[in-house]
């Protein structure tokens, strides 16, 4: 392979391997619920989870994350916001609306339920006594897609269930490292150069 193909070859192995960002969960506990999820026009079936796991989710890498609402069962408005972006999802929204926010590599992704009764858990922080999220699930396929996780949000005491607010978290792009997008352009500068000399023949 001759010096013009080999940088071609590395700027599109390059580009291809930042196709996709890494979220990490890491547990902190577990629990098992006392009440089966039943979202109220959600997307999954009454009965679908019964235990999850207390944990962090933080960013491998740069990029971005979604969260989708897929459904709640509560008799409070709750809702999620991740901070840095603005975007907010409640009650009010449609199932499958969703909101992105930014990542940052090696910390925690940016969100945080909260209730209307002034409950709150924050992903890698302190929230309000007995709020608490869990992941329910990894890799779960829905009539909205897949999800690497779906995680459920309990927003008081009263019950022992986290489906009062249900979301599917996905990481989506990274952003490239600056010379990744150096060497993608000299690869792409060396094809259009190659494709010119070929033209001129």
């Amino acid at each position: 392979m001759d010096r013009k193909s080999a940088l071609v070859a590395s700027a599109l192995a390059l580009a291809a391997g930042a196709a996709s960002a890494a979220i990490t969960f890491t547990p902190s506990g577990s629990t098992t619920f006392t009440q089966l999820f039943d979202p109220d026009g959600g997307v999954f079936a009454a009965g679908a989870y019964t235990s999850g796991q207390y944990g962090t989710f933080m960013a491998d890498s740069a990029g971005t994350f979604s969260l989708t609402y897929l459904g709640q069962e509560s008799a409070y408005s709750d809702g999620i916001h991740i901070v840095v972006s603005g975007g907010t999802l409640t009650e009010a929204n449609h199932v499958g609306d969703f909101i992105t926010g930014p990542m940052v590599a090696g910390t925690a992704l940016d969100f945080t339920f909260f209730g209307s009764e002034g409950s709150s858990a924050k992903n890698g922080g302190p929230g309000t006594p007995h709020a608490t999220f869990t992941l329910l699930g990894t890799n779960v396929q829905t009539r909205l897609g897949t999800f690497a996780y779906v995680v459920g949000y309990n927003d008081s005491a009263l019950h022992d269930d986290w489906d009062d607010f249900v979301v599917g978290l996905n990481p989506t792009a990274p952003i490239p490292e600056p010379q990744t997008y150096a060497l993608l352009l000299a690869g792409l500068g060396v094809i259009g150069f190659v494709a010119r000399r070929r033209q001129a023949r």
